[in-house]
């Protein structure tokens, strides 16, 4: 792609309401040309974004920044399958995920933080998770500023807690339905798609205004326009895995810096998190199941090595669950899945429970740990990780 020249003009063409008018209204049959240049012209900017390393940061961020939020909130909307819109998001996203985080950085951030908020809470699991991180690393390099949107991103989790088990039916009965096709009756063949415009006339008018195939960097836009698809599936933010995978680790860190969050988040969040660790999931996992099924025993691994954290810091909010997170932990142990990763981080959450008094809710339970299942992952976690103190702890519980 050919360098940009004049980042200004550069970022109002991008959000020009009538970008390629002309091309939407001939092809709009085939493709949304406009959306399809703009991701080429935001693909741009992410191969320059080395700008942003330069004096010229300050300059860029006044340019670009309003663009984006543009076309976050205005131009496009979350998307639930792999579109053009949905790359476009995507890579404005990550463009706002790759910004170096100096003062130059600083009168953008409240902004920035808000947007982020919103991608997080409205859009696809793929753009929210790249929100989480912008999110964390805000939080973490402009504390003093920010405070008044963390209670937001708290609120957020505790709502995607809130709906985990509806969040749990839902991928695993969508996933599990089978399609339905009719196998009587004649085939009938369906019209193929009429083919797309040629290429040579998806290139971009000269500064002229004549003809169709101006040479790439001519005109400000590029030359020939590769159309993007995809077909995938997408989770919204508020039923994904992964963004619960993710969010524990960001409120431990505002709990750190804001410890008055504590007293009013855990009396609420608590119990939400107690509940998401006891749900089991499908008891079949059919072939088409099983990346869900670890993105789940994965998020829900991670949620106890956040409750062990509290037991660490605020014991006496976890004593009245230490009953039902001892069953949770069982469970996992159990039906943890072929994951050394996954299973590392659940056997050091099961000895921090082991070193503090929350261990006596395992005395009812010491046969199933002591079980044939639970001691081989045990063993084989301890001969691949220095782990060796979990056999002499689970000995101390049964004695």
């Amino acid at each position: 792609m050919a360098p940009i020249l004049n980042y200004e003009q550069h970022a109002q063409r991008l959000i020009e309401p009538d970008l390629c008018t002309y091309f939407l209204c001939v092809f709009s049959p085939y493709i949304d040309f406009a959306v399809q240049m703009r991701l080429q012209m935001v693909m741009e900017v992410r191969d320059s974004l080395e700008i942003a390393h330069t004096a010229e940061y300050l300059n860029f961020l006044r340019c670009y920044f309003r663009a984006f939020t543009v076309i976050l909130t205005q131009l496009t909307s979350p998307q639930t399958t792999e579109s053009v819109e949905h790359k476009l998001r995507n890579v404005v996203v990550e463009i706002l995920n790759r910004l170096p985080h100096s003062e130059v950085l600083r009168p953008f951030v409240q902004d920035l933080l808000k947007l982020s908020l919103a991608v997080l809470t409205n859009d696809n699991e793929d753009n929210a998770f790249i929100s989480v991180r912008i999110i964390f690393d805000l939080l973490r390099n402009f504390r003093p500023t920010v405070e008044a949107e963390v209670q937001p991103f708290i609120d957020f989790v505790c709502s995607i807690y809130r709906n985990f088990p509806a969040t749990v039916s839902h991928i695993f009965n969508s996933n599990s339905s089978p399609s339905t096709s009719s196998s009587t009756g004649p085939t009938v063949a369906s019209p193929s798609p009429p083919p797309p415009p040629s290429s040579h006339l998806l290139g971009s008018r000269g500064d002229d205004g004549s003809g169709l195939d101006a040479p790439p960097g001519h005109g400000g836009i590029g030359g020939v326009v590769s159309p993007y698809s995809g077909t995938g599936q997408l989770n919204p933010s508020t039923r994904s895995f992964k963004i619960v995978t993710e969010s524990p680790l960001v409120v431990m860190f505002l709990f750190q810096l804001y410890p008055k969050l504590v007293q009013t988040n855990i009396p609420y969040l608590l119990p939400l998190l107690v509940s998401s660790i006891s749900i089991t999931g499908p008891e079949k996992v059919s072939n088409n199941q099983k990346p869900q099924f670890v993105e789940l025993k994965g998020a829900q691994v991670k949620t106890l090595s956040f409750l062990t954290y509290l037991l660490k810091t605020h014991a006496d909010y976890i004593k009245p669950h230490e009953e039902s997170i001892c069953k949770s932990i069982v469970n996992l142990l159990v039906t943890c899945p072929d994951s050394v990763s996954i299973r590392k981080e659940m056997l050091i959450a099961l000895k921090h429970v082991l070193s503090s008094d929350i261990r006596r809710g395992l005395f009812p339970l010491i046969d199933t740990l002591l079980d044939e299942r639970c001691q081989h992952l045990i063993f084989v976690l301890e001969f691949n990780f220095p782990l060796c103190f979990l056999s002499c702890s689970l000995l101390s519980v049964w004695g």
